[in-house]
């Protein structure tokens, strides 16, 4: 008997505390654009589909945890106006912060936030990879095989408006900065070794839900 109440006692602990861990979690989905990019002289880079959706844990009223995957799209074209096109793909770790309320300006209905981190980032270019295995062979590289691989480092402004407790639409300005960037994005006109320092800049907007 004494085995089962301390069973019993055991599981609503648990259930509490993970009902408590999932009260704090919140989803984001964010669609929007992609501007800037590293790209060789030989040809012209326009705006491109920026995609993202992330899931953060409020520590507490004015900070929180935040993991998040990213998709932005590139097409370039050169003077022949061929067309080069690849996909960048982000995965980062950040933290966020309650600007609004930690400065006494957010309200019931809006709320502004600071997010910053880090993480990987890699760029894959089909038409480069396929060429490359016609001419020369299969990739030796590490990582990701035939894909320029980078570290990220990001930093945004998150407004929000919110509908409900658990439901907001958001607004997000994030600049993305991509250290060990080796080759330019247009990179079936020009695959030459280029290490440097490529940035980014994505606009988008989105819904943000608590639970």
């Amino acid at each position: 008997m004494k085995k089962i109440i301390v069973s019993v006692f055991t599981l609503f602990a648990l259930g509490a505390s993970a009902q408590s861990f999932t009260e704090n979690l919140y989803f984001d989905l964010n669609v929007g654009t992609r501007v800037g990019g590293f790209v060789s002289d030989s040809s012209t880079l326009g705006a491109g589909l920026h995609l993202e959706g992330g899931v953060g844990y409020e520590i507490n009223e004015l900070y929180s945890l935040k993991g998040d995957l990213g998709f932005d799209t590139y097409t370039a074209t050169n003077n022949a106006s061929d067309v080069d096109r690849s996909l960048g793909i982000r995965a980062s770790l950040q933290g966020v912060v309650n600007v609004s309320d930690l400065a006494g300006f957010g309200t019931e209905t809006f709320g502004l936030k600071f997010h910053g981190g880090f993480g990987f980032y890699t760029n894959s270019n089909p038409g480069f990879k396929d060429n490359y295995r016609t001419n020369i062979g299969e990739f030796e590289d590490p990582l990701f095989k035939g894909n320029d691989d980078m570290i990220n480092f990001i930093f945004g402004l998150n407004p929000q408006y919110h509908l409900t407790e658990q439901l907001s639409v958001n607004a997000d300005l994030s600049l993305v900065l991509l250290a060990k960037q080796s080759h330019y994005v247009d990179r079936v006109f020009n695959s030459s070794v280029n290490n440097g320092m490529g940035n980014i800049f994505n606009a988008s907007v989105g819904i943000s839900f608590r639970l």
